[in-house]
């Protein structure tokens, strides 16, 4: 009998348990009071995360698409659901000096305008979303330190968010 208490007692005390995370994960849905988020929030909050694993990559003719190195993006929103941070990682041709960052967006009707300030050399970028991921594009001069070849182009990644 005191076998059965004790496998009864564990049971009653793990579904206790699991309704308390329940309830508290249910609290933190909503980004403000009402959920009255402006265009920029909208968009802020779909880019909030960690973007990864650079493919379709486009680099200009005689440009290697290792340029994007192993690409990882992390964007940070704060409490209102307004950009906060920006943090790039393992690109440092795109992004030299981009361990924190700021960014602010522009939605447009087909993508959505992203500038960075205190990031380098890249500081502005198209994104277009898809569900899981999403495909940067900018403009940015190049120079090839193999053969000393310069000039300038159209860049295009993909990330998948993490």
């Amino acid at each position: 009998m005191i076998k059965r208490f004790n496998s009864r007692s564990v049971f009653i005390v793990l579904m206790a348990l699991i309704v308390a995370a329940g309830v508290s994960s249910c609290s933190k849905d909503m980004l403000r009071p009402g959920g009255n988020l402006n265009a920029n929030q909208l968009v802020a909050g779909r880019l909030d995360g960690t973007w990864t694993t650079p493919r379709d990559i486009v680099t200009p003719q005689s440009v290697p698409p290792e340029v994007f190195g192993s690409m990882r993006l992390v964007f940070t929103t704060d409490d209102a659901g307004n950009p906060l941070k920006f943090m790039a990682h393992d690109c440092p041709i795109v992004f030299t000096n981009a361990t924190a960052g700021n960014w602010s967006v522009t939605p447009t009707a087909d993508s959505t305008k992203v500038s960075l300030t205190s990031v380098g050399p890249v500081d502005d970028f198209s994104i277009k979303m898809a569900s899981n991921s999403m495909t940067l594009s900018f403009f940015m001069g190049w120079e090839n330190t193999d053969t000393k070849e310069t000039g300038k182009g159209n860049f295009k990644v993909t990330l998948t968010r993490q």
